[in-house]
């Protein structure tokens, strides 16, 4: 009897183990083209379950039974967003989006003599003070702050991204700038009419992106992040740091671990009478 019951746990024991164990693999094309759609997000909605697909449009995620009713998303800037449970991504593996139709903005037209003054906005610090990071394995997390302007409107040139310490190899990775919401909180919305992928060499300091070709004009206080896609030549547990530095100023930094989670506070404490960390995150901007 006892034999039996021992047979009985281990079988359970190695079906739980054989469950958690299942992952889904399938591939991201374009409806009309057929081609891959490269670093599409794919991921449980509001849990810590979720990835990229690569260029090739492939992607691997894990499958959770008790997420199995759960609602999937995928969404790639310029295509409707594809909603689905975990259990229906599951016998249907490979997706197919459909280009969005994209409402023509409305035309500004500004005068020279508007945007008088180049300036940096944000906390633009590189030094050895650090905090939040991205590894290698955080496929679609990501990492930013908010950033307030001074004048309005004003016109975005470029950001800047500094890091503290950094592993080997060649990362790719995606420039996001999000909507806030009443609370200044991030939202999934996004301000930029282009994905903004980049891959550089993973070095110390400071990262820059142009973004004059968006001409992107805002009205609005923004939240600007950076976004893990890919990570070659590096160690399994490669990973940035960004630069911080301390100031009197509420924290405003928020992440999410991968593709479709949650954003999330960073949570540092009181520091040093009320001072906080400010990430190392600017844009260099015109008003």
């Amino acid at each position: 009897m006892l034999r039996s019951s021992l047979l009985a746990s281990l079988l359970i024991l190695l079906t739980t183990a054989a469950a958690l164990a299942q992952a889904i693999s399938g591939r991201v094309t374009d409806a009309k083209t057929g081609q891959p759609l490269p670093f599409v997000n794919i991921g449980v909605v509001g849990k810590a379950l979720g990835t990229v697909s690569n260029e090739q449009g492939q992607y691997g995620l894990a499958f959770q039974e008790k997420l199995a009713a759960d609602t999937v998303r995928v969404s790639y800037l310029g295509y409707r967003p594809l909603l689905l449970t975990l259990r229906q991504l599951q016998s249907q593996p490979n997706l197919v989006l459909s280009p969005a139709a994209v409402a023509l903005a409305e035309v500004r037209v500004q005068g020279k003599s508007l945007f008088r003054r180049v300036h940096t906005l944000g906390n633009t610090g590189n030094g050895e003070t650090s905090t939040n990071t991205l590894s290698k394995n955080d496929l679609g997390g990501q990492v930013g702050t908010v950033i307030k302007l001074s004048r309005r409107p004003t016109r975005l040139r470029s950001a800047t991204f500094n890091i503290a310490r950094t592993s080997e190899g060649v990362v790719t990775f995606r420039v996001n700038i999000y909507r806030l919401d009443a609370h200044g909180r991030p939202t999934d919305t996004k301000l930029l009419a282009r994905n903004i992928i980049v891959a550089a060499p993973a070095v110390r300091g400071p990262i820059t992106v142009d973004l004059t070709p968006d001409q992107l004009i805002l009205d609005e206080n923004f939240f600007l992040s950076i976004e893990m896609l890919k990570w070659e030549n590096a160690s399994p547990r490669a990973e940035f740091t960004f630069s911080a530095a301390i100031g009197y100023t509420n924290n405003e930094i928020y992440w999410r671990r991968t593709s479709q989670a949650p954003w999330e506070r960073a949570s540092v404490g009181a520091i040093l009478a009320g001072m906080q960390p400010k990430l190392s995150f600017y844009v260099t901007a015109e008003d």
